[in-house]
């Protein structure tokens, strides 16, 4: 008895790294299908909000003006990413596709690092638990049924 509680709690445990992970990294990974083929545009950043002003880190908005053919001003998606120390004036690099009208992201915040780090940690890290003891689980089941 005392064994089978290990084992679902376990089960629970890894489950709930599995889910934590796949939260975490569900906003990168929708940043790399919408952006993985946009095009580098050159822009302007027009306002930066932070919520370390002073150090300027942090940021809770950055919004820039697309130069050239798109004249245009958008914010920047998944701004807990975007690099810090910007300023208003700052010329940047910018992805934005034209499908998604509205929508910036700085390459930087596109690398397999901010993917998989911490939500694809997690995510791999839960599922050992969660394959594991759901083995050991099936197997005790399918003995109990053979009974």
């Amino acid at each position: 008895m005392r064994r089978a509680l290990v084992h679902t709690l376990g089960l629970l445990a890894g489950l709930l790294f599995v889910i934590l992970g796949f939260v975490l990294a569900l906003d990168n990974a929708a940043a790399r299908w919408h952006f993985g083929d946009a095009e580098k545009i050159p822009a302007v950043v027009v306002d930066a909000d932070y919520a370390k002003p002073y150090l300027k880190q942090s940021a809770s908005f950055i919004s820039v003006n697309l130069t050239g053919i798109h004249d245009v001003q958008v914010p920047i998606d998944n701004v807990l990413l975007a690099p810090d120390g910007l300023s208003r004036g700052d010329r940047v690099i910018v992805l934005y596709d034209a499908s998604r009208p509205g929508h910036a992201l700085f390459p930087s915040q596109l690398g397999w690092t901010k993917l998989m780090f911490p939500g694809g940690l997690l995510f791999l890290v839960g599922l050992v638990p969660t394959i594991g003891n759901g083995l050991v689980i099936a197997r005790r089941i399918a003995v109990y049924v053979r009974r």
